[in-house]
């Protein structure tokens, strides 16, 4: 339950941001007469706002989870921001283009769901290379497994051989294999 609490004041949180930016961005267009370069700019200052609160909002809903993890956080996140200031595919929309007998208000808005295209691009981007992590991280903790466990099992031998030639009888175990190695014990 409460990281269903925390998660959503961050996405609480997260909102409430870009609400104020996209604000920030509609005052500056209405106070002055932008030109397509100051509206192109607008835009790219209100794309590169959303993408850090993204990465905010991720870190510290990361970070109130496992707090152990932060100092190893710090380099993922970098990596995530070099990702994410990577350019956009091709397919999207160019905003450089003009449509014939087009307002410039239906222009700036055809420059907007460009960009929340380029975000959207990105997310995909970044999810995918989150997924890559998880699963390098998650086939490493298997070979540590794998490995952990062998080392159990000849230990295991180890002890048993080194007992069998004081003398100890085995008093009816079985014979230790690798796979019974491998085998969750219940305790009972």
């Amino acid at each position: 339950m409460c990281f269903a609490k925390v998660l959503s004041d961050d996405m609480k949180k997260l909102k409430a941001r870009m609400h104020q930016a996209v604000e920030r961005m509609c005052d500056k267009m209405q106070n002055a007469e932008l030109g397509r370069g100051q509206v192109m700019s607008s835009l790219a200052e209100l794309e590169d706002d959303f993408k850090e609160g993204y990465l905010e909002t991720v870190a510290a809903n990361y970070e109130e989870q496992h707090p152990e993890l932060t100092p190893l956080l710090e380099k993922e996140r970098d990596g995530l921001r070099c990702r994410g200031n990577r350019s956009p595919v091709p397919d999207v929309e160019d905003p450089a283009t003009e449509e014939p007998g087009e307002s410039f208000c239906d222009e700036v808005m055809r420059w907007f769901q460009a960009m929340l295209q380029r975000l959207q691009t990105w997310w995909h981007g970044v999810l995918a290379w989150v997924k890559e992590k998880v699963v390098a991280l998650v086939h490493a903790v298997q070979a540590l497994w794998k490995q952990f466990q062998s080392f159990c099992c000849s230990l295991s031998e180890l002890f048993m051989s080194s007992f069998q030639s004081y003398g100890a009888p085995r008093r009816g175990k079985e014979e230790l294999t690798p796979q019974k190695c491998s085998e969750p014990h219940s305790s009972k």
